[in-house]
């Protein structure tokens, strides 16, 4: 990419990239949620990854196109702790030293994964009382040390790795049948790749909703007030969604 277009030609190429570490998700039908809602609904099941999340996409994408010199003065990242699970994991299998910054309320589950998929690659660093003081933090450490920041959603090639979603989507189901897609919110990563890709791809019809919790709507507020808004606190019922501005 020449500029912070993403294409779906991009997504794409992600997808090629980043299939010989991940294999596609199934694309499922829910039978519960299809009858109370009266609609035929069906789970990209991206918690079938070793990671638990689709975080892993945006993960190795980004740190697959890094230049060997930013390979080897390592990265950093901040994150609610899925993120940090798939840049653990790309840690590991490129060689790659990293260090990951999470939230004091980061479940002790998500921590101990962390350190199951970086090993030795990896310093777990917990710090602040939500992601943005944790990416405040890593900031700082990056500045300091000169270190490569591998961001959550707020990077091209982070939001392009999280569009082989769609990628995978299009090509499970008959897109010409299908009403919406729906995309979990909290940076707008996720929201951001998928739309990119389904929005040139699917037919028109087909609409991309973002879907956030009440206590944690960085994205409604900031499209209301057309400028990004800074909530001044955010609910942890969506702990991976509990982002107080949008990227």
């Amino acid at each position: 990419m020449t500029d912070s277009t993403i294409h779906a030609s991009d997504i794409q190429q992600a997808q090629a990239r980043i299939s010989s570490e991940i294999a596609p998700t199934p694309l499922q039908y829910c039978a519960r949620l299809s009858a109370e809602t009266g609609c035929e609904v069906y789970l990209k099941r991206e918690d079938l990854q070793d990671v638990r999340s689709y975080k892993i996409r945006g993960a190795l994408n980004g740190m697959s196109n890094l230049p060997q010199e930013q390979r080897h003065r390592g990265i950093v990242t901040a994150s609610a702790g899925n993120h940090a699970q798939g840049v653990a994991y790309a840690c590991r299998t490129m060689g790659i030293a990293g260090k990951i910054f999470v939230p004091e309320p980061t479940p002790m589950q998500k921590r101990d994964r962390i350190h199951v998929h970086g090993g030795d690659q990896v310093e777990l660093v917990v710090v602040g009382a939500n992601f943005d003081e944790a990416k405040a933090e890593s900031m700082r450490l990056a500045e300091a040390h000169g270190l490569t920041v591998i961001p959550p959603f707020d990077h091209p090639q982070v939001i392009t790795g999280q569009g082989t979603v769609a990628v995978e989507i299009c090509r499970q189901t008959d897109m010409e049948h299908v009403d919406a897609v729906f995309c979990a919110v909290g940076g707008g990563g996720l929201l951001s790749g998928v739309a990119a890709y389904i929005k040139r791809v699917a037919p028109p019809h087909v609409k991309v909703m973002g879907v956030e919790t009440y206590d944690a709507d960085a994205l409604a507020q900031s499209l209301e007030r057309r400028e990004r808004v800074e909530l001044s606190d955010v609910g942890l019922f969506s702990d991976g969604t509990a982002v107080r501005v949008m990227g």
